[in-house]
């Protein structure tokens, strides 16, 4: 393993699994040119590795309510009959 590498993962805090998908965020998001860069900058303790993970993090996220409302008018549309025979039909599949 490089130095810088080493070095990233000492001064960080971000352990190595992660080290990867912080690099590729940073490139994805234009915080770093290349692996290289990102690797060097992680290493010379300039990227708030706290922050990043945050950045990460969010930039996964989905909001639930878009979800929720989607389930909503799933089950507005199900007859009582049809919730029925769903639920028969469920209880003898086993």
């Amino acid at each position: 393993m490089s130095s810088y590498v080493q070095e990233a993962i000492f001064n960080s805090g971000i352990n190595r699994t992660d080290l990867v998908a912080a690099c590729a965020y940073m490139i994805r998001t234009k915080q770093a040119r290349n692996q290289h860069d990102a690797i060097k900058q992680l290493a010379s303790g300039k990227v708030d590795s706290a922050a990043l993970t945050e950045q990460m993090i969010r930039s996964f996220q989905v909001e639930l309510e878009e979800e929720e409302e989607i389930v909503e008018e799933i089950v507005e549309e199900m007859s009582p009959e049809d919730e029925l025979r769903t639920l028969m039909r469920n209880s003898t599949e086993s």
